[in-house]
């Protein structure tokens, strides 16, 4: 198993961060390759037992099937998933903490190879390296352009 966690700062609060988790629309906006991204249970979203299905697309060549179940879930604080992405299962997470007037944003990902894949784990660790930049980046941005948004609306 590989075990990773990742740190960045951005400039919403815990509040609005959350809330953007919180939505399942939001999640394809960031999760890198992630081409769709839908609730599959009844309800609202964000609750613990929550199910979702995702789908990765790679150059479109490639795609692969994610399943995912909402295994915690705080209010403006915590939220994480477990998950299966062909014969690799994994739990992520992010973790909310003020930081003066920003948040930091702490995402973790185990990675948990079977089968076949196992034969991956000395890579594993990279692998998780590259995808926890690669989504704390893109959910950056896409907080960054949710403030835009909110910041032009308010001044028309």
């Amino acid at each position: 198993m590989a075990h990773i966690e990742s740190s960045i700062l951005v400039d919403q609060s815990p509040e609005d961060v959350f809330g953007f988790l919180n939505q399942s629309e939001s999640h394809a906006k960031f999760i890198p390759n992630m081409a769709e991204f839908r609730q599959t249970s009844p309800g609202e979203f964000g609750k613990v037992a929550t199910m979702a299905q995702g789908l990765l697309s790679y150059l479109g060549l490639m795609k692969i099937n994610v399943q995912y179940e909402i295994i915690e879930h705080e209010l403006n604080h915590r939220l994480a998933m477990k998950g299966q992405m062909g014969p690799v299962l994994f739990k992520d997470g992010y973790i909310l903490k003020k930081n003066g007037k920003r948040t930091e944003i702490k995402f973790w990902l185990d990675l948990i190879p079977t089968g076949w894949t196992k034969l991956l784990s000395p890579f594993m660790g990279l692998i998780g390296k590259i995808h926890a930049f690669e989504t704390l980046r893109n959910l950056k941005r896409e907080l960054m352009k949710q403030e835009i948004a909110s910041s032009l609306r308010a001044s028309q």
